[in-house]
């Protein structure tokens, strides 16, 4: 990934400096100096021959009740499908991702640099659920045939935007191991959860509580966020889930449970009606089978993103936190990169690409309706200034066959025949094609 960043004086420093915990003091420090200046920094692609620019911005934070300055940086508006594939300030070309499921104005940048968004369950606990576009809807609301575009943003397409935000779609082999560390993976998402605007004066990083194992941190910082929520918000829950669950309570009634991994240390208990065990289960039944087996045999993770309504007590002396799920998004992830899959094929393909130490992303879909051609990955260091996309062709049937003629149909218009990688799985299982070859100079890696 391509994060070399200039700053005015001339001196240089990498975007991915705010999560080491060595350099993020003196990169906060960098950004601090450059903000408000009349010089802009800049990363290193160009466009038309000029080095792109980026902007500083100020957020203030509220951590152990005080207020602190948070600095980051931002690409231009409008610009993030200028920058090069690689590059961490790229943007999908909005036409051409998931954020195309949604009307205008559901998904904007704002004037400061951050990106406001309109979710379809406010964050206020006297807010309601919208109900999802229908069809006819969609056609008023200038969604093309077939094409059902959101009025409003669901927990999924929160759960993706953050992902996507937080650079967590994208691998690059300099990363490692560092995504086995909570810690890193927490701070990734709050720096991308201060970026988005969920409603007029908020942050979103202002309800999101993250929970994760051995986070020495976390527990605090959760408690602190259901405190600021009290009665009034509703907090978001976001970590790797370890079990979903029917609990029998009384009188022959039950409830759903979900535990996240590492929340005992948390004294957190996350409860929902019923019917939400059977909502997930038909919602991602991938994520679902994969929780139903013990620990050592899962061959993925699932990220889950609550919307719940808080409260914080006092028992034995400790303090709980106890939520009542209004929603559950779900994700299921690659183990150690958390890399989004959607199929046990895509899961071998996003091995084989680490194992290659190869540098790729993947498109995420938030809300859009199957109709939206989105590629499975899309390699980042071929040398394409667009990416080389990936594509898992996982039936045979034939009602899948026209959709797959549709999106070869696509890939040889946009990209051209020799651009982009398939792979038929049915055909061939377990066995690929050979992967487009790195480019000499790994464009799409770090040091580039």
């Amino acid at each position: 990934m391509r994060d070399w960043v200039t700053f005015p004086d001339g001196n240089r420093g990498r975007r991915s400096w705010d999560s080491d915990p060595q350099k993020a003091r003196a990169w906060q420090h960098r950004l601090a100096q450059a903000w408000g200046g009349d010089e802009r920094p800049v990363c290193d692609c160009r466009h038309q021959g000029q080095p792109m620019g980026l902007s500083v911005h100020r957020c203030l934070r509220q951590r152990d009740g005080r207020q602190v300055e948070v600095y980051h940086l931002a690409r231009l508006r409008h610009q993030g499908a200028l920058h090069h594939v690689a590059c961490s300030f790229h943007e999908a070309d909005p036409r051409r991702d998931g954020r195309s499921g949604y009307v205008e104005g559901v998904v904007r940048e704002r004037d400061d640099g951050r990106i406001g968004i309109a979710l379809r369950r406010g964050l206020r606990c006297l807010d309601v659920a919208a109900a999802p576009a229908d069809p006819a809807q969609a056609a008023r609301q200038g969604g093309g045939q077939g094409a059902v575009r959101q009025a409003r943003m669901t927990e999924l397409g929160l759960l993706h935007l953050l992902w996507e935000e937080a650079g967590l779609n994208r691998w690059t082999p300099r990363l490692g191991r560092a995504r086995r560390r909570w810690p890193f993976v927490r701070e990734a998402l709050d720096r991308a959860a201060l970026r988005i605007v969920p409603g007029r004066n908020q942050s979103l990083s202002d309800r999101l509580a993250m929970i994760g194992y051995a986070d020495e941190d976390g527990p605090a910082l959760l408690r602190e966020t259901a405190r600021n929520c009290g009665e009034t918000w509703r907090i978001l829950l976001l970590g790797i889930v370890d079990d979903i669950a029917l609990v029998n309570w009384q009188e022959g009634q039950q409830f759903c449970a979900l535990r996240f991994d590492g929340a005992s240390a948390y004294n957190l208990r996350v409860s929902a009606a019923s019917v939400w065990h059977e909502r997930v289960a038909r919602r991602y039944p991938m994520a679902m089978a994969a929780l139903a087996l013990p620990r050592a045999e899962r061959a993925i993770r699932v990220m889950g993103l609550v919307t719940a309504t808080v409260r914080v007590g006092v028992t034995q002396g400790l303090s709980l936190v106890r939520c009542r799920a209004d929603d559950i998004a779900l994700m299921e992830v690659e183990p150690d990169t958390l890399t989004p899959v959607s199929s046990g094929h895509e899961l071998a393909i996003a091995r084989a690409l680490v194992e290659q130490r190869r540098s790729f992303v993947r498109p995420l879909r938030f809300d859009a309706g199957r109709d939206a051609v989105l590629p499975d990955f899309v390699l980042t260091d071929t040398g394409d200034p667009r990416g080389t996309p990936m594509e898992v062709f996982g039936r045979a049937d034939e009602a899948y066959a026209a959709r797959r003629s549709e999106k070869a149909r696509y890939y040889d218009e946009v990209y051209g025949q020799a651009h982009w990688w398939h792979w038929d799985a049915v055909a061939s299982p377990g066995r690929w094609p050979a992967f487009p070859p790195a480019s000499p100079q790994r464009g799409g890696d770090d040091d580039a």
